[in-house]
């Protein structure tokens, strides 16, 4: 009998040291660490502050998960980041990463190290912080194992978040010199036609150039369009000065029936009074028989 309650005194003892190591395994992994660090007041930086929100989140939703071994780390770093320490990114020999996955995971290590010791943190805090996390959210997820789509989530943002770091990393581009001024565009201003005699019909080699200066008028816009008709100094003088006054007209009917109506037109006729060649009287030439057209700014 008294074997019979040894055994049994040893057996509940047994037991009640198996409860109390359980309690006591369950107590050492309650999560405990989160609620003494979320309300904290980070010191320190932008990529600071980021970094503590980023440890937060990933504690709490551990947490949520009854993940508290995780969630306990992930609150142990936020405090020490809202204390104004350093804290870098977690080493892969602090994870159980499957070989096949370990590469990846420390060549993207490298790059977040490379990225926050170059000037990431000054030059984009947030997102450099972002990047950090995400791979501490991809490094967890992949020493689980069990959530693939959670494993993608991490591992995208992470790449996402470095390459947007890298990107503002980049040196601004020289600045491009200032385009030279256009040059001033150079228009021809004075342009003549000639006739036959007694005629004030428009030659085809006068219309050409009367496009010319219609065209001419339409890209320069002129104040004034001046057209002067002359005639040599064969014939009376009064009859020369109706004909110059025909060819004035010919000439400026043709520019507005070509788009220089548009522009003030003054059209006369000086008759025999402004020879180009100075004849006796009555004596035809035919470079006097001509109109002049100017194109005034």
């Amino acid at each position: 009998m008294r074997i019979f309650k040894k055994t049994r005194v040893s057996s509940t003892g047994l037991r009640l040291v198996a409860v109390a190591g359980l309690v006591a395994t369950l107590g050492a992994c309650a999560g405990v660490e989160l609620d003494g660090v979320k309300d904290l007041e980070p010191q320190g930086s932008e990529f600071q502050a980021e970094l503590y929100a980023g440890y937060v989140k990933l504690a709490t939703r551990e947490h949520a998960e009854y993940d508290f071994r995780d969630s306990d780390r992930f609150a142990v770093k936020a405090g020490s980041v809202a204390r104004g320490e350093d804290v870098a990114p977690a080493d892969l020999s602090e994870r159980m990463i499957a070989p096949d996955k370990a590469e990846e995971l420390s060549k993207a290590r490298s790059r977040l190290v490379a990225m926050l010791d170059g000037s990431g943190r000054d030059k984009a805090p947030a997102i450099a912080a972002h990047a950090q996390i995400n791979l501490e959210c991809w490094m967890q997820e992949q020493e689980e194992g069990h959530q693939p789509d959670d494993i993608g989530e991490c591992r995208n943002a992470f790449y996402g978040s470095v390459v947007a770091a890298e990107v503002a990393m980049r040196p601004p581009p020289p600045p491009q010199p200032e385009p030279a001024p256009e040059p001033e565009p150079v228009y021809v201003t004075y342009y003549v036609v000639f006739f036959e005699f007694d005629s004030s019909e428009l030659s085809n080699a006068a219309k050409q150039t009367l496009d010319e200066a219609a065209a001419t008028a339409l890209a320069m816009k002129p104040y004034k369009i001046i057209i002067r008709g002359h005639t040599d100094r064969a014939g009376p003088e009064e009859y020369n000065l109706g004909l110059s006054e025909q060819r004035a007209l010919a000439v400026a009917s043709y520019m507005i029936d070509h788009g220089a109506g548009r522009f003030a037109i003054d059209a006369e006729g000086l008759g025999e009074s402004e020879p180009i060649a100075k004849t006796s009287d009555n004596v035809r030439d035919g470079r006097n028989r001509r109109v002049e057209v100017t194109l005034s700014e």
